[in-house]
């Protein structure tokens, strides 16, 4: 039998880990430490400038069976990754319930959503029904990301104050392996996917990020931090790894 290969597409660096042969990206910063960080691309190792690609590597078999873990776990839910078909009919998982692609011509410019039900709703896109699939996800994925800015503005907005904290920007990621970000300047990073999600697990990713302008950190006083305002963030951020989510790309 072939041993298992998990290969990042900008992988670096190959090593041999656990009989598995696993390719990396190794981005080098001024950190403190070395992180390693596994998502639906494979294993990305962050490290210190000074520290030396042996030295990475030996730490990286120090964790090896918890990162093959890590990445056939990750193999998986690609595997089990919800495919689009952009035509009619389409579903897409919206806030926790599902949202349905209507397509026909006289639809309102730029797309219109409208409720139907406990966690249904449709969206309009102003296409004929034989549109090509690449058309139908242009005009949903406009209208998806305005979308996903209107809706993280509100929620920053919501949580900052209970956080004292004040953010200054909002841009819109599509990371494989990161659901935001914050900086010490008040940007802050969020990923437009998280519209896959029920809003409770948007809104624990909204203030994870705000959290971090007080604390920048993952020390147990960030934690603290978010148990503030988000008590059950714990179910929240299992949920958030465990959903699979669709595949956007045609």
């Amino acid at each position: 039998m072939n041993a298992p290969a998990y290969a990042h597409p900008q992988a670096t660096h190959t090593v041999p880990l656990g009989g598995a042969r696993v390719a990396y990206l190794l981005v080098r910063s001024r950190r403190r430490s070395i992180g390693l960080e596994v998502g639906s691309s494979g294993l990305t190792i962050r490290a210190p400038l000074r520290v030396s690609v042996a030295q990475i590597e030996s730490a990286l078999q120090d964790k090896a069976q918890w990162v093959l873990d890590k990445l056939a776990a990750s193999a998986l839910r690609v595997q089990q990754t919800p495919q689009v078909d952009w035509g009619q009919g389409a579903q897409l998982p919206y806030l926790g319930g599902l949202l349905t692609l209507q397509l026909h011509p006289a639809a309102p410019r730029g797309c219109e959503l409208l409720a139907v039900g406990e966690g249904r709703w449709v969206l309009h896109v102003p296409l004929p029904v034989d549109a090509l699939p690449a058309s139908v996800r242009g005009q949903v994925h406009a209208w998806w990301l305005r979308h996903a800015r209107l809706l993280l503005t509100q929620r920053l907005q919501r949580f900052a104050p209970d956080l004292g904290v004040q953010w200054r920007s909002l841009r819109l990621t599509n990371a494989r392996t990161r659901w935001g970000s914050a900086k010490h300047d008040g940007g802050i990073m969020l990923n437009w996917r998280l519209l896959h999600f029920r809003l409770p697990v948007l809104d624990y990713v909204v203030v994870h990020e705000l959290s971090h302008l007080r604390v920048m950190d993952h020390s147990p006083r960030f934690w603290a931090v978010v148990a503030t305002v988000c008590p059950d963030y714990t179910r929240l951020r299992a949920e958030l790894r465990q959903q699979p989510i669709p595949e956007w790309d045609l």
